[in-house]
Parts: structure tokens; sequence; C-alpha cells
């Protein structure tokens, strides 16, 4: 029976009963006599043993209680128009990420073509310079200039220049032009370009052919009347390309050539200094000498009348700049007429003689134009 009250008591103690009242194994109105009969009828039947395998009761393990705070709320359905609310949003931020993607993508290929520009004109500028020049040019030449007993030594020419050229055929007989290769300016951008000047190799007979043709066209005052066979494709290339400069050069190969080559002078050459060239350097100086050297090439042109030009303009472009912002034609070839020359004796200024001639020198769009 002291066995059976310390189980009871433990099974009933205090602060179990506080803490699991509802979960407790036996009741306090209820169970406590049941309990306490059937523990005395297996205590007779049970063998005699420890107190602590008679006091070991195994319990329920404690229901889980819930957790304390605020229950969640339900989620809230969204309404058709919040849905198309939504998409909309969504559509306007894709459409505003393509609109940044295609900007950015613009300003990117306009970088591009910026710098595609600036190399463009750098090339084009450094094609200018004399030394690049020369190495765009190819000459063409007429395949009959070949029959001339001369023509190895034009040939050996070129190749030791190393210039390029061709044989191809033109349309006037015995003539050599050149074509320029020009910077590429897209896909569509021109290759090369037919320069303008011409040559054309003659024999003495042809040139004077094209000499008494020339006469009988200006005598016959317009009316019709047989070419030469030398002038008629002449005529028919300037008059179909009229800015075409042709330059006869005339070589008689049948004749004897020493009329000049055993000479150490040549008749058409000046005496004088001036008639040197002009040294320019790199930083520029010398350019007003050429420019002064070339004011003199003109006929009765002093180095003093120059020299008044180049004080008052020392380059072409401001002498051209100056005839643009001039009025009338007439006041364009006086401009120059008031400039004072300096000279030992007395003073005295260009007049307006030499300075319509320089103005049309200048302006000129005709090769042919005769100055004076």
């Amino acid at each position: 029976m002291s066995v059976l009250r310390r189980a009871k008591t433990w099974e009933i103690s205090e602060s179990e009963d506080s803490d699991h009242e509802p979960k407790a194994a036996f009741n306090r109105g209820e169970s406590s006599t049941d309990s306490r009969g059937d523990h005395e009828e297996n205590s007779e039947n049970l063998p005699s043993s420890p107190a602590k395998s008679d006091s070991t009761v195994t319990l329920p393990p404690p229901r889980p209680e819930a957790s304390g705070g605020t229950p969640s709320p339900a989620r809230k359905r969204r309404t058709k128009e919040e849905i198309e609310a939504d998409k909309l949003k969504a559509k306007q931020r894709k459409e505003d990420r393509e609109r940044q993607r295609a900007a950015r993508a613009r300003e990117k290929e306009e970088r591009r073509q910026e710098q595609q520009r600036r190399r463009e004109a750098a090339d084009n500028l450094k094609s200018l310079r004399p030394e690049n020049c020369i190495k765009s040019l190819t000459v063409c030449i007429e395949p009959a200039l070949l029959q001339h007993a001369g023509s190895d030594i034009l040939l050996d020419t070129l190749a030791m220049l190393e210039w390029r050229f061709t044989v191809e055929s033109q349309h006037l007989s015995h003539s050599i032009t050149w074509t320029r290769d020009l910077p590429q300016q897209g896909e569509d951008g021109q290759a090369c370009v037919v320069e303008e000047q011409m040559v054309l190799v003659l024999t003495l007979a042809d040139f004077v052919d094209i000499v008494i043709s020339v006469r009988k066209m200006v005598d016959s005052e317009g009316e019709e009347m047989e070419m030469g066979t030398v002038l008629s494709p002449l005529l028919e290339c300037l008059n179909r390309k009229a800015n075409k400069v042709v330059t006869m050069l005339v070589m008689d190969f049948e004749s004897d050539q020493g009329l000049l080559t055993e000479r150490s002078e040549l008749p058409f050459c000046v005496d004088g200094s001036w008639a040197s060239g002009a040294r320019v350097e790199r930083d520029g100086s010398g350019l007003r000498d050429v420019w002064s050297r070339q004011i003199q090439q003109l006929n009765r042109v002093s180095p003093a009348v120059a020299s008044a030009v180049t004080e008052s303009f020392p380059s072409p472009q401001l002498l051209l700049q100056a005839y643009q912002n001039s009025g009338s034609e007439a006041e364009k070839k006086g401009m120059l007429a008031g400039l004072s020359v300096k000279t030992e004796g007395k003073g005295r200024r260009i007049g307006p003689e030499i300075s319509a001639r320089l103005y049309r020198c200048l302006t000129t769009e005709n090769p042919q134009l005769v100055l004076d």
C-alpha cells in the first residue's frame, strides 16, 4: 500500500495537475477510487520488485498548442481591372527598356559614323599631299604609242619611278591619260576619277595637218568642210568632254633629234635668278616666296610689283577672299590698282592694267584665256 500511495501521490501532484490538468491520465473525482482498486488487485499478483519499476508510468505527450500572434488574413483576389492595369504597366516598362536600348544603339551608331567621317576626312587630307597624290595616280597609255621606237624609254622610266601604268584603248589614238584613286565614301563611292589632263603625242606632219585644218575652219566662217584625220577625233573628244585639257606633244621620230639634246642651254629658258625655284620648309616658310614668283610669271610684272601685292595679301587665298567680298566686277578688277610700289626712284602704283590682269589670272575658268 505504501508503494501504491507513493505512485498515486506522484501521478496527481500539484505541479502536474496545474500544468496538464485537462490531459492527466487520472481524474481526481472519478478515477482515484478505481485506480486504487486496480492497483490493489494487481499488487497481489505482481512479484516483488524494486520501487523504481512500480513508480514508472508513461504519460501521453502534450498536445501542441496554437502559436501566439495574429492569424494571417486571407489573400485578396484582384479584380480584372487591376490585372489589366498591371499588364499595362509591365508593357510600358518593357517599351521603356526597348526605347532606352534603341537610343543607346543609335548613339553608338552615331559615334561610329562620326569616327568614320573623321577617318575619311583625315585620309582625304593625307591623299592631297604631293608624295601621296603621285602614288594614287595611274598612267593610261594608248596601245598605238608602243609602236614608236621611244616607247621602251617611257615604260622603263615609269618602272624606275615605281608609278602604276596600264596599256588600254582610248578615244584618241597616241594619247596618255591619268586616273586618280579616291578614298572610298561608302559602298556606292567612286573608286577612281579620270583626270582632266591629256597628252596627245603627234608627229610633225600630224601637227601641221591640225594647224592647216584649223586655219581653214577659221577662214570658212562656219561653212561645212572636210576636217583632217587627226583634228576630227580631237574635236569630237573635246565636244564630248568640255573640261578636257589636251596638251600636244610633237615628236618627229624620223628627223634628227639632236636640235635640242646636244645643246647645253635651251633657248626658251630665261636667264635670271628669279627663274629658279623657291624652297618650302615643313613649317611653311618659303610659301610667300613661291607666291611672289607666281605673280612675277605674268608679263611686265617686276619683283617690286609682286612684293607690293604679297605685302598686302600674303597668300593667294587672302586675295581671293578679298575678291569675293568686293562688289561689282569693275571694283574687283581695280582693287590692286592703288597699291604703292617701292622703287629707288619716284613712287608709283601698280595701276589698273596689271590689277585687272592679275584678277583674270586668279579667277578665270578658261585655261585658254589670253591675259594680255
